[in-house]
């Protein structure tokens, strides 16, 4: 092993919606979190692991942290994304290039002092025009007035602008350390968790603003190839859980067309990531408003991250 290998671990922390699961995708070079449009996408902890000679970065994507946070699913979500603080050696704050919002500035009273502070601007392929560079040069220079970081850098998940100088960044704050985990492993969450979690995506992408976010997958069967038992494929069957009648129907769609093409792209991205046939089926059931019920939020296993 290398005698100057580093290793530790980067929290990943923000507020809802600024990118964090696709930056941290993008640092992994695979798709080990889920990524949508609609805020609180990210519910678990999770973590990425980025492997090279020269280190071992071991990612914890949290929840996207709330000021408002009533329900008991937020909660849940917020209390995970503090108790990820607790297992750092290094943080990595993600923010919206374009705007500094108030839920950016309850995260930021939220950030130790005792631990290293990476800032990642993230979002920088949309600036467009003069007046957006202009913005978040402002933005840059509010920020390196709050407190001092160990590196404030423009990036972009998209396009990977600038990712090599972050990870440079965030080397340099790791403890000199053997690899936690083997090369090839890209996440701690087993196929089962990234099943549920990539049918989930796909039913934030297909139903745009008509389900909230509270809808949630659980996991029925999930059986892996077998030969011997005459399995060729994974064979796994699904239900999404909505919170109200009414959103029932919009999840599946006229004549089923919605809930089909919710199978068939979760399908496709399931068996890219495992490498494997997949067969998929899905259900819908409601839960009344589970998402405000603490013993419900936890059975769906929220809270044991």
């Amino acid at each position: 092993m290398n005698p100057s290998h580093r290793c530790g671990a980067i929290a990943i922390v923000g507020r809802p919606n600024v990118g964090k699961s696709s930056l941290l995708n993008r640092l992994v070079g695979a798709d080990v979190a889920i990524t949508s449009r609609k805020a609180q996408t990210t519910r678990h902890r999770l973590l990425g692991i980025r492997s090279t000679e020269a280190h071992q970065m071991v990612f914890i994507d949290t929840p996207g942290m709330q000021s408002e946070h009533k329900a008991a699913l937020n909660r849940q979500l917020n209390r995970a994304a503090l108790g990820a603080l607790a297992e750092a050696n290094v943080i990595l704050w993600v923010l919206d290039i374009h705007r500094f919002m108030p839920e950016d500035a309850a995260v930021l009273q939220r950030l130790p002092r005792d631990l290293p502070v990476v800032v990642a601007l993230n979002k920088q392929d949309t600036l467009r025009s003069e007046r957006d560079r202009a913005e978040a040069f402002a933005l840059a220079q509010r920020l390196a007035a709050e407190r001092p970081w160990s590196a404030l850098v423009p990036v972009s998940a998209v396009s990977g602008f600038q990712l090599e100088a972050l990870v440079g960044a965030l080397e340099a704050e790791l403890p000199e350390a053997p690899p936690m985990y083997g090369p090839d492993e890209l996440t701690d969450r087993s196929s089962r968790f990234l099943v549920a979690e990539i049918v989930r995506e796909q039913v934030f992408r297909l139903t745009g603003d008509e389900i909230p976010y509270s809808a949630t997958v659980v996991i029925d069967r999930f059986l892996e190839p077998n030969p011997a038992e005459g399995r060729r494929g994974l064979e796994v069957d699904a239900t999404i859980v909505v919170a109200r009648d009414s959103q029932k129907p919009m999840v599946i769609g006229q004549g089923g067309e919605r809930i089909r093409r919710i199978g068939t792209d979760a399908r496709s991205r399931i068996a890219e990531l495992l490498g494997m046939e997949v067969h998929l089926r899905l259900w819908v059931k409601v839960k009344d408003n589970w998402a405000d019920d603490e013993a419900m939020v936890r059975s769906f296993g929220y809270g044991g991250d």
